[in-house]
């Protein structure tokens, strides 16, 4: 009678700490934040960010080091002034193995010291390396969605929010960085993020770090492909990214946004911020093995696979996001996830679950012990 009561006291402790861990893991793990958007008419216009594709396209391959690259970057100069001829900007200029690079910052109310940083790469691949026909392995590719679609959503959400600039409490970076996408042989010897990472280096030129403070940084990259859906990229703030998911949800956009994305660590150019300590987040999609939009780095990633919806999507979703955190209305208390200082990264979770793993295994053990010992005393009873 004794032996029995251990026996279930024990199997009761164990599973206890299973459910507990189990409690604890699915808490950490889902989204909670539950947000009220600001109740406004959001007016990001996915057909003007479809012609803004169009006009990159137009100019041609925006491969770092051609002329094409170089109207591209004055096409988005002339597109800013006509929002306002004044609208402020910044070339960064920068090599690649003695090509001549380009990063252009737009910067939209400087009076105010906290900045946030909308950003996306524009410049194209060289080479379409995962190209199903190998012929065309060599040719270049469009770039539709692989850069022209988020350097389309931020020129169309700096005509919306600078409208709104003086109902806004921050200042706002529309930043546009070249030579993203030339690693694994786009151009031989080339890495990833090439000009964020220069960006970053030299960040100290583009504002007062003693006096100014910047709060996050949002990246758009593959944004405007038919069948858009976002992944949970890993390396992005976790909070901050849970924010723009619940956002995106709260706007009707469940598909876009799922409720149990695709998580992975993307190399991409918010790294470089994260590593500064600035909250970053990658709006991203399954770029590696996705059957509803297989044209990364192919001949096909034009503007036939391109969604006026989906560039809408992610537009009012960023447009959204802007008003909750910084809209002047004394009427509105949000409540989101900003100073975004919380992030549940890879190491956090790879602890958890094997903390999990070790409780599971305690329990296997001690439920094993405790059968073989009964089953001992009974032998010994039964001789």
């Amino acid at each position: 009678m004794c032996i029995n009561k251990k026996y279930n006291i024990l199997i009761l402790v164990a599973f206890a700490c299973i459910a507990i861990f189990s409690i604890v893991f699915l808490f950490l793990t889902s989204n909670n934040l539950s947000i009220q958007n600001y109740n406004t008419e959001l007016e990001f216009n996915g057909d003007n960010a479809y012609n803004y594709v169009q006009d990159q396209l137009d100019i041609g391959f925006r491969i770092p080091g051609t002329e094409e690259r170089k109207e591209s970057a004055q096409y988005f100069i002339s597109k800013f002034l006509e929002i306002d001829s004044n609208f402020t900007y910044i070339i960064h200029n920068f090599t690649v193995y003695t090509t001549e690079c380009q990063n252009i910052l737009f910067k939209a109310n400087e009076e105010y010291d906290n900045v946030i940083i909308l950003g996306a790469h524009y410049d194209s691949r060289a080479k379409a390396t995962r190209d199903p026909i190998s012929e065309n392995r060599s040719k270049p590719v469009p770039g539709a969605n692989d850069g022209a679609s988020g350097a389309a959503v931020l020129i169309e959400l700096a005509r919306v929010l600078y409208g709104q600039k003086d109902n806004l409490s921050s200042e706002i970076w529309f930043l546009f960085f070249d030579a993203e996408d030339q690693g694994g042989n786009g151009i031989l010897g080339w890495d990833w993020i090439e000009g964020s990472e220069q960006f970053v280096n030299d960040l100290d030129d583009f504002y007062d770090s003693a006096t100014e403070n910047i709060e996050s940084m949002i990246l758009l990259d593959m944004v405007g492909g038919t069948n858009l859906q976002f992944i949970n990229e890993q390396y992005s703030t976790s909070s901050l990214l849970e924010e723009l998911f619940a956002i995106g949800r709260n706007l009707g956009y469940t598909n876009e946004f799922p409720s149990n994305p695709v998580s992975r660590s993307i190399i991409d150019d918010h790294i470089g911020f994260l590593d500064l300590g600035i909250p970053s987040a990658d709006l991203i999609i399954n770029f590696w093995d996705n059957p509803s939009w297989p044209y990364h780095h192919t001949t096909e990633d034009d503007i036939s696979h391109i969604s006026n919806y989906s560039l809408e999507v992610t537009g009012r979703t960023i447009e959204q996001f802007v008003y909750n955190n910084y809209i002047t209305d004394t009427n509105y208390n949000y409540q989101g996830n900003r100073p975004w200082d919380v992030d549940m990264s890879i190491p956090d979770m790879q602890i958890i679950i094997l903390l999990g793993l070790i409780f599971g295994f305690a329990g296997v053990a001690i439920i094993i012990t405790l059968s073989i010992k009964k089953f001992v005393k009974k032998k010994e009873v039964n001789v």
